[in-house]
């Protein structure tokens, strides 16, 4: 009978996505969420926390890549690094295969993410988490952007959306908070919902990061598992265009066998559609 079984999302109130579940990997709490870890033979191991899907085996590289690659070839000179979220792993795997990146710090507030990411969640982070350049620090990521005195070229919010642990994650305060900790060419990069389910949101997340950084906008890609067609990225600089790669030839780029990143994916992703440029 477990083949049967299935695990319905209903992140939006209207609508909704099922996954069969062939076999339950992990069901637990930890002091923050609710963590689930389930198997579907079509998209691998699936991770859920308090009921929405995070992230999945079959296609996290999409969202990963582009998350981290967008920001990282617009920078002229990316060194360090820091993820707010992102316990999975995934954006640690991505970022780690440059070997040009000195320092990536992964914020984290909830620690048994990152246990049981570790234990199930290989081929999400290719044990990313134990590269030297890589340190982990378990707490809220406003407190550890008020009291860090360290400056990062690059802030990447591998959040959950604006509910529960991941709401404060969204506001005008934070992104203030954000741009304290960035040096001069600093690019922040947050996921922001989907266009067609979650307009009124990115909107308003549009706006209170364009009260803190002088250059914004949002960038997208498509991934099969977040229901609702594209999501966004959300980005602000106060001195770079992060449209336009810096690196010309797509042969320097091949070198790290990315899956979905390449040259004109990074050009094409700001292009949007029609409706949303409206508002």
């Amino acid at each position: 009978m477990k083949n049967k079984k299935i695990w319905l999302e209903k992140l939006h109130n209207y609508v909704g996505q099922f996954f069969k579940i062939n076999s339950i990997i992990i069901n637990k709490n930890s002091k923050f969420q609710k963590i689930f870890i389930f198997k579907n033979n079509k998209f691998g191991k699936i991770l859920v926390l308090d009921n929405i899907l995070q992230t999945t085996t079959y296609d996290e590289f999409i969202y990963h890549e582009m998350i981290c690659l967008i920001p990282i070839f617009s920078h002229p000179n990316p060194k360090d690094i820091l993820i707010i979220g992102g316990g999975d792993g995934g954006c640690l795997k991505q970022i780690t295969k440059l070997h040009f990146i000195k320092s990536i710090t992964l914020v984290e507030i909830d620690k048994k993410i990152i246990k049981y990411s570790k234990k199930y969640l290989f081929k999400i982070h290719k044990n990313s988490f134990y590269d030297k350049r890589v340190k982990i620090i378990i707490d809220n990521g406003i407190n550890y952007l008020n009291n860090t005195k360290k400056k990062f070229d690059i802030i990447i919010i591998d959040g959950t959306d604006p509910i529960g642990p991941g709401k404060n994650l969204f506001t005008k305060n934070f992104y203030f908070y954000c741009s304290k900790t960035l040096n001069n060419n600093g690019i922040i990069v947050s996921q922001s919902g989907t266009y067609m389910l979650q307009k009124k949101e990115a909107l308003n997340n549009l706006k209170n990061i364009k009260k803190i950084f002088n250059i914004t906008g949002f960038y997208n890609a498509s991934v099969p598992t977040y229901y609702g067609g594209n999501i966004l990225f959300i980005w602000g600089s106060n001195n770079i265009n992060i449209k336009k790669p810096l690196i010309k030839e797509q042969n320097k780029i091949n070198k790290y066998k990315f899956k979905y990143y390449n040259i004109n994916i990074h050009k094409s992703s700001f292009i949007l559609p029609q409706f949303f440029i409206e508002k």
